[in-house]
């Protein structure tokens, strides 16, 4: 699972449902205090699930997605 660290405004989101994702591959970016913050994978897995859509305001801790790795 992967939450937010920060709070902001979710405008893009750079993977989809099913994708095989690699170590250090963007997932997310979180515009926070008018920064844009790309949220990157730790390690290899897979997106199951997305939580949020473009435009949304997140707050820290939320959840954003589900990956399972090593799978």
């Amino acid at each position: 699972m992967i939450y937010s660290e920060v709070s902001g405004t979710l405008i893009k989101i750079l993977v989809s449902k099913n994708q095989i994702i690699e170590e250090d591959t963007d997932l997310l970016v979180i515009e926070c205090m008018k920064m844009h913050i790309p949220i990157t994978a730790k390690k290899r897995g897979k997106i199951i699930d997305i939580f949020i859509k473009e435009g949304d305001l997140i707050s820290e801790g939320d959840k954003l997605l589900e990956v399972v790795y090593d799978f």
